[in-house]
Parts: structure tokens; C-alpha cells; sequence
């Protein structure tokens, strides 16, 4: 009779622990849109697609492996401007909302996201303060009344230094909060380049070992701000006019005061400001100022269609590729309008606008 061997009970246990491999967890991201039957939404995280869905019946459902991170997560539509992202601190999350006004959406379950959208309720609160005064600066101009638009004026700067430092704040007191390094990457427009530095530099004495996407964009950021502001060479690019043929910024600048101007068809501000580079190029351009556009629009005839109807008569370039601009990125460039004005290869100065640029222009041409 043969003789049967058995292994120790301990090696049989450790044997089947190594075979069973454990379950990965994960948590749910269910999505209500509405009109967005039959599209495609993308989910992406870091700036990448990662997953899509067909809408339903206005519903998707992503499922998620939990992480030992909380990054943010976002979804996007073919033709939404940018994503619409949100925390999930790995739990059930739920996002309702209309496929139409992407910024009303709703999210549901994720206390990260509560205080986001916390954050969010007092910035905006500030915003309309700003924006009311904005528009009271407007019509005392439109009527005439230069000194009730220069005290308005002061009243604006201040309430733009509240919102300012409502963020800077947040992020200051908060440094280890993901939301804080959202804040800092959503409203990196408020700050330059040394006030970014310090409150990263706030954020690693806080945590040194902290890592986030949003605060690994903003290192990448700021130093790409730092190498375009004046006193910077300037960064080469080649881009197409509207036939198709390619613009190279170096050889349009040879022998000119060029002013590079970063702009869309689709934005207020923009088209707010159009005027008056407008009149500088009127007035200076016989003494050799010029002016190439670079557009962040996606869409070829509304970007034409602006040109026109502003009377911009300048060279335009684009890639039609919105926020994602090749140029764009190269000059760390996050709200619109924004500008770089260049003579002899060098940036000389930065994001001017109005009788501050009319004034720089006449000083760098003297």
C-alpha cells in the first residue's frame, strides 16, 4: 500500500493564502444628465480619459478602484469648453445635472466636494460684488463721469484684492486639504509667480511627503511662468493662419514691437479689451508696432467671424484646440485675455491692457 504524505497544516494555510488573490474595491460614480442622451461622456483623472460611457437615459455609471489617494475626478462631453471635475474620497458619488450649464451640476456624497463647493458659494458671492462694480465703472463712462469712474475704479481694485486673498487664504491655511491645491490650481490667475512659490512652499513644510496632481501641475506651472515673464527670451512657436499657412513667431518679430496676443472668439473680456488694441495698432503701427492673435477657439468660422466683426486686421494664428492652444501652454497661459509684448527676441512686458499698453507701446518705440 502506497504511503500517503500530507503537508504541515501551516504550509497548507500559508499555500492558500498566497493562491487567493483578495477582490479590488471599488465605488460607483453614477452620472443623471440631462440632454446628453446618445453621447459619449469621457471620465478622466490627471488630465487623461480613463474611461466613457454612452448616456442612457440620461445615466452612465463608471466603477472606480479605490485608491489610496483623493484626486480629483472629471467627466467630459465632445463639446463642452473644459471638464467639469469633482472630488469622490473613494465612496458612492453621484452627479446630477443639465448637459447644457455643465457648471450647475450637482455632486453628491463626497465631503471633499462639500467643501469645495463651500469655497466656491463665498468666491462667487465676491465675484458679484466685483462684477457689479465692474458694470457700474461702465455706464459712469458711457455717461461721462470721470471721477465717479475713478472712485468706482478704486472700489474694484479692492474688491478684487478680497477675492484675491479669499483663495490665497484657503490655501494657506489649509495646506494638507486637497480642495486648498484645487484652489490654488482653479485660481491660479489671482497670483504670480513668488506668491505661487510661497504657498507651495507652505504646502511641502506642512507635509513634505504630500503629493497631488493639482499641486504637481502648479509646480510645473509656475515655472514655466517664471521662464515667460519680462525680462525672459521668448519661447519659439509656429502656428497656422486661417489658409493654412505657418506663422513662426521669431521671423514676424524681426524688426518690430510685436505684441503677442492670446484671445477667443468666445470670450467676454476679450472681446472687451479688442478696441483698444485695436486704436494701438491704428496709432502705432506706421512706426513699427505690430500685433499677431493667437486664438483658443475650437471652431474655425466663429473665430473668423470675430476677427471681422472686431476689425482686427492683424496675423492670426490657431490650432483650434481651445484651452489645450500649444501656444497657450508654452506661456502658462490659464484665463484670456492675456499678452506678451516682445522687441528684439526678449518679452518686455506682460499682460497690458488699455492706456497701460498705449503708454508701453509709445515708451518702447521712443
Amino acid at each position: 500500500m502506497m504511503k500517503k504524505h500530507f503537508l504541515p497544516l501551516a504550509v497548507v494555510l500559508m499555500l492558500a493564502a498566497c493562491n487567493h488573490q483578495p477582490a479590488v474595491e471599488t465605488f460607483p460614480i453614477h452620472v443623471d444628465l440631462a440632454n446628453a442622451d446618445g453621447q459619449m461622456l469621457y471620465l478622466q483623472k490627471g488630465g487623461q480619459t480613463i474611461d466613457s460611457a454612452v448616456v442612457e437615459n440620461w445615466k452612465a455609471t463608471f466603477n472606480m478602484p479605490v485608491c489610496a489617494d483623493n484626486e480629483m475626478y472629471a467627466i467630459m462631453l465632445k463639446d463642452w469648453r473644459r471638464p467639469f471635475a469633482f472630488f469622490v474620497d473613494n465612496v458612492e458619488t453621484n452627479l446630477e445635472g443639465d448637459s447644457q450649464n455643465p457648471s450647475s451640476i450637482v455632486v453628491k456624497g463626497s465631503e471633499t466636494h462639500a467643501r469645495w463647493d463651500a469655497f466656491v458659494e463665498g468666491y462667487d458671492a465676491l465675484e458679484a460684488k466685483s462684477d457689479s462694480i465692474s458694470q457700474q465703472i461702465a455706464l459712469a463712462k458711457q455717461n461721462g463721469d470721470q471721477t465717479l469712474a475713478e472712485q468706482l475704479q478704486q472700489q474694484y481694485d479692492d474688491a478684487y484684492e478680497i477675492q484675491k486673498m479669499y483663495c490665497f487664504d484657503y490655501v494657506w491655511e489649509h495646506p494638507t486639504d486637497p480642495v486648498a491645491h484645487y484652489v490654488l490650481y482653479r485660481y491660479k490667475w489671482h497670483f504670480g509667480p513668488c506668491e505661487i512659490r510661497y504657498m507651495i512652499d507652505n504646502i511641502h513644510q506642512a507635509d513634505s511627503s504630500i503629493h497631488s496632481n493639482n499641486l504637481t501641475v502648479m509646480e510645473e506651472y509656475v515655472e514655466k511662468l517664471e521662464r515667460t515673464q519680462a525680462g525672459q527670451p521668448i519661447i519659439d512657436f509656429t502656428q497656422n493662419d486661417a489658409e493654412g499657412n505657418p506663422v513662426t513667431l521669431s521671423e514676424l518679430a524681426q524688426g518690430k514691437l510685436l505684441l503677442v496676443d492670446f484671445w477667443a472668439s468666445w470670450c467676454p473680456d476679450c472681446r472687451k479689451e479688442n478696441p483698444n488694441v485695436v486704436a494701438a495698432y491704428n496709432r502705432f503701427h506706421e512706426q513699427g508696432f505690430d500685433v499677431l492673435g493667437v486664438s483658443f477657439d475650437t471652431k474655425k468660422e466663429a473665430w473668423l467671424a470675430a476677427i471681422e466683426k472686431d476689425g482686427l486686421t492683424w496675423t492670426h494664428v490657431s490650432d483650434l484646440q481651445g484651452w489645450n492652444n500649444a501656444a497657450g501652454q508654452l506661456y502658462s497661459i490659464a484665463f484670456i485675455p492675456q499678452n506678451a509684448l516682445i522687441k528684439d527676441g526678449m518679452i518686455v512686458a506682460r499682460n497690458l491692457e488699455g492706456e497701460a499698453l498705449m503708454a508701453e507701446i509709445e515708451r518702447q518705440l521712443q
